[in-house]
Order: structure tokens, then C-alpha cells, then sequence
């Protein structure tokens, strides 16, 4: 919600476009599906199965000859289907969808559609920075102008441009720029790997577009959520990365395949709990969700950051909240369902 806000803000002030907004929120959902579907379906098997005791419909179905194990069994495949949809999304539609979600709200915040420049004020539009000591709104005049540019490569910087000038106007081009002429300047462009190579040069009248939208989207640096499991794979085997990002890499593929058990581990821990639940059901079916919830997350949460921290916990620690989440259960089912 916080990402949205300052997505919303940020485009508000540009000229929101509602389209980059929709598209952003839309590839959302896969991730939005991941962090909500283990939740939602331990608080439907507390609910459900304390509803069914709480009405005697479990005393109901055992008297008939039903196990814990027939009437549970509906469940466990439903966990173990959960199990399934939470492992392509964790690997592959979440980070695909991640990535599409954020190259649409850079590019909804960079395709500004509106610009009021402010003097002395540096603005940066796409891949530039502007500055003028005075800027008349009325007659789009400006003072003291600076154009500042750094163009990178493979997120390496390359060059540098600066334009100076005493005066000049500028116009905007609604979905393209701002179109701007000087007179009576400087233009230099530095590069950066060979500091002996200096482009300089004067000008009395100079025109540029300042493009809105900004290349930077497509030569952005990937974090490891925006990358599939294959393509951090990929990027392991070559050797191009460096040890504390690979280090990231191989933390977040564990972390994938760890919290993809999450709906099997809720099914094994819920069960047992909503089958005892007999009084207010409701409200005691959704308290231990939200305590089962905390503590689970609250240990796998550590788990990673002792990983990250410690190779020692690597990865075998990833899968200790599933492993002890998983025995807590099975020791519950024992001690719960097989005394009933």
C-alpha cells in the first residue's frame, strides 16, 4: 500500500496516466495471490472445521464411520493443490509479473505529461537534470540555465553531458517533452573510462528535447524478486555476479521453494485446531489464525536473515520453519484426532 501511495502521488504530480496505473496494479496480482493464499487458506480451515464442531457435524460424521482421515482428506489435496499454484507463481509468474509491475509504473512515472520548472530548483525529467536561476511562466523565458545529463550503460556510467547557457525559452510538447532553445552558451560531454577524451564547445543558439519518457526502464539493475528462478539460475552458472549478490540469488530461490509449503504446513497445524474448536468458533478460529500466522513468519523471517548473515544456515535453515511447523502439526494429529 505504501509502494501504491507514493506511486499515485508521484504521478499525480506529473500528470497521472491511468493507464500505467491499471497495468501496474494488474501485474501486481500474482504477488498479491502468493502473500494472501496461505493465509486465506488457514483462516478457511480454522473457520470451516470449528463451524462443522461447533454445529456437531464432526461427532455427526464420525458416529456415521468417517475418519478424521476421510473427512480431512478433501483438505489435504486442497494444500497440496495450493502447494502446487504457490510454486509456479513463487518461481516463475510472480517475478515475471514483478517486473512488468515496475517497469509500468517507472515509465507511468517518468511519462510526465505535465511540468511546471521552478527556479533554482534542479529538476530531473527522465535522464536529465534541469536548473534556471529565473523562469517566467507567462513567457517561458529562463536565466542561468543547466542541463545536466549521465547516460549508463549496463548500469555502468559512460558519459556526462552539461549545457550552459546565459538565456533561453522552452515549450511542452504534451506526450513527448519539453522542447527547449538557448542562446549564448557552453556544451562539454565527459566520458567517463577515459577522462582525456573532453567533447567542448560554444554556441550561440542551441534547440534539445527533453523526452518524458526515459530510457532507464529497460537498462535498469533487476532485483532478485523481479528475476524467475531459471534466470537466477542462469545468472549463478555464468559466474557474472559477484559473491554477495549471488549470495541474495541463492537465499531467495530457497526462499521460494520454503514458503510454497506454507498452505501443506497450515493444513497440518490448522486441522487438528479446528477440529477441538467447539465454543465461539469464529472468533477463536480467526484469533489462532492470526497467532499461527505471526509466529510462522516471525520464524521464517529470521531463518532468512540468519541465512544471509550465517552460511552456516544455508539452506537447511530456510525449511526450518516448514520442518518444525510440519512436526508440530503431525504431533497434534496424533495427540488430537487419534484420542477422539
Amino acid at each position: 500500500m505504501v509502494n501504491f501511495v507514493q506511486i499515485v502521488v508521484q504521478g499525480a504530480l506529473g500528470g497521472l496516466s491511468v493507464y500505467f496505473l491499471f497495468k501496474s496494479v494488474l501485474y501486481l496480482l500474482p504477488n498479491i495471490v502468493s502473500m494472501s493464499l496461505p493465509l486465506s487458506f488457514l483462516l478457511a480451515v480454522l473457520l470451516s472445521l470449528g463451524q462443522m464442531s461447533q454445529e456437531g457435524e464432526i461427532v455427526a460424521l464420525r458416529a456415521g464411520g468417517f475418519s478424521f482421515t476421510d473427512i480431512l482428506a478433501a483438505m489435504f489435496w486442497a494444500s497440496i493443490l495450493a502447494c502446487a499454484v504457490l510454486l509456479a507463481v513463487n518461481n516463475w509468474l510472480g517475478p515475471v509479473a514483478l517486473k512488468r509491475s515496475t517497469d509500468y509504473s517507472l515509465t507511468m512515472i517518468n511519462r510526465v505529461t505535465r511540468v511546471e520548472l521552478k527556479p533554482r530548483t534542479f529538476q530531473k525529467i527522465s535522464d536529465w537534470i534541469i536548473y534556471s536561476d529565473e523562469v517566467d511562466a507567462m513567457s517561458k523565458g529562463l536565466k542561468g540555465v543547466k542541463l545536466i545529463r549521465r547516460v549508463n550503460i549496463k548500469n555502468e556510467p559512460v558519459f556526462v553531458t552539461k549545457i550552459n547557457a546565459g538565456e533561453g525559452t522552452y515549450s511542452v510538447l504534451r506526450e513527448r517533452g519539453i522542447a527547449i532553445e538557448l542562446r549564448n552558451g557552453q556544451f562539454s560531454q565527459t566520458d567517463y573510462k577515459d577522462a582525456d577524451k573532453v567533447l567542448y564547445g560554444d554556441f550561440t543558439s542551441y534547440k534539445t528535447l527533453i523526452p518524458f519518457f526515459s530510457d532507464s526502464v529497460d537498462s535498469r539493475k533487476l532485483y532478485a524478486r523481479e528475476i524467475s528462478t531459471t534466470g537466477l539460475i542462469r545468472r549463478l552458472s555464468d559466474g557474472t555476479v559477484d559473491s554477495d549478490t549471488a549470495g541474495k540469488y541463492r537465499i531467495e530461490i530457497a526462499s521460494r521453494f520454503a514458503m510454497a509449503l506454507t498452505p501443506l504446513v497450515f493444513f497440518l497445524i490448522g486441522a487438528p485446531l479446528g477440529v477441538v474448536l467447539e465454543k465461539n468458533s469464529r472468533s477463536a478460529g480467526f484469533t489462532l489464525s492470526l497467532l499461527i500466522i505471526f509466529l510462522y513468519y516471525g520464524v521464517s523471517i529470521t531463518s532468512m536473515v540468519l541465512a544471509r548473515k550465517y552460511a552456516l544456515f544455508f539452506p537447511w535453515g530456510m525449511f526450518v520453519p516448514a520442518a518444525a511447523g510440519s512436526a508440530l502439526g503431525l504431533w497434534m494429529w496424533k495427540k488430537r484426532l487419534y484420542v477422539r
